[in-house]
């Protein structure tokens, strides 16, 4: 859990709903609906209930309910990427917070996004290149962002990146790490700008390997899904989620575009990269060795 996070209720129950219910309630927003197909637990905050493989019914877990994460935000959001971002993201078919058999229930109905989660995608520069464009057009989308949480100046992307770090230091009490932590974790938000020219732009938060789909027969990017921890920020933080540096780099290439970055920009894309360095080799994960030697190259470049 980060630190930036506090669950508001921790003890409350957590049922998994009924077949029954949850077609009902799929109902009130398509009539022609028969079965529950699957239930996905991986998300975490949310259970998402698969109905006839094509409608995904996505319910507020009551024990995971924390301020930053929202289904009222993530319908808020559909509905105003419908037009921008059509047929890269969910359609929103229905939002509501109602009483039923089981208890208070709030829930969001949306399609399914084809395909599956680009958990192995590495190989397929082709699906970064997509997601760097989607992005692009994401960020470059006007909303209401006093309806988001928002990172509205530098000690405000300070505080984000202190309470990331403060986490990713937590999980290297039995991982080895070849320079002094706090060493990496001073020099960074010493690096951070002073000031921010960009103003905070619409984020996903989150466009990784778990949240963007990808076509299992060509590889090819099919949609992003899961906006509920979407917030305003700095472009920049939307570009490091993925594992594998080279793969980081990539998406980098794809967002810009042939232009030339900022230096407000390249100042926090590499405090990003740190940050994401630090966390795959405290989990020991398979790209351990190419975030090793990244995080030395860009320690020389802060």
């Amino acid at each position: 859990m980060g630190r930036a996070d506090v669950y508001l209720q921790p003890h409350a129950p957590d049922p998994v709903l009924s077949d029954e219910l949850i077609v009902r309630l799929t109902r009130r927003h398509v009539s022609n609906v028969d079965h529950v197909t699957g239930v996905d637990e991986s998300g975490g905050e949310a259970r998402a209930y698969l109905v006839d493989d094509t409608i995904v019914v996505k319910t507020q877990r009551p024990h995971r309910l924390r301020p930053r994460t929202s289904l009222a935000k993530e319908a808020y959001l559909l509905d105003a990427l419908a037009e921008p971002l059509s047929g890269w993201i969910p359609r929103l078919l229905g939002y509501d917070r109602t009483d039923t058999d089981q208890g208070p229930v709030e829930y969001l109905c949306m399609t399914r996004i084809p395909g599956n989660a680009s958990l192995d995608a590495a190989a397929q520069p082709d699906l970064l290149a997509e997601l760097g464009a989607l992005l692009r057009r994401l960020h470059a989308t006007s909303v209401d962002i006093s309806r988001l949480p928002t990172d509205n100046d530098a000690a405000a992307l300070r505080n984000r990146f202190e309470h990331g770090f403060a986490d990713i230091a937590d999980g290297f009490s039995l991982v080895p790490l070849p320079l002094p932590l706090n060493m990496v974790i001073s020099r960074s938000l010493a690096a951070l700008p002073e000031t921010l020219i960009q103003a905070p732009a619409l984020l996903h938060s989150n466009p990784g390997p778990t949240h963007a789909f990808v076509d299992p027969g060509t590889g090819q990017l099919t949609g992003l899904i899961d906006f509920g921890d979407s917030y305003a920020g700095h472009p920049a933080l939307d570009l490091h989620r993925w594992p594998d540096p080279a793969d980081r780099i990539l998406l980098r290439h794809a967002y810009l575009d042939g232009a030339v970055p900022a230096r407000e920009f390249h100042q926090i894309w590499t405090v990003a990269m740190i940050c994401t360095d630090l966390a795959v080799i405290a989990r020991g994960a398979s790209h351990t060795e190419a975030a090793t030697a990244d995080l030395a190259l860009r320690l020389e470049d802060l």
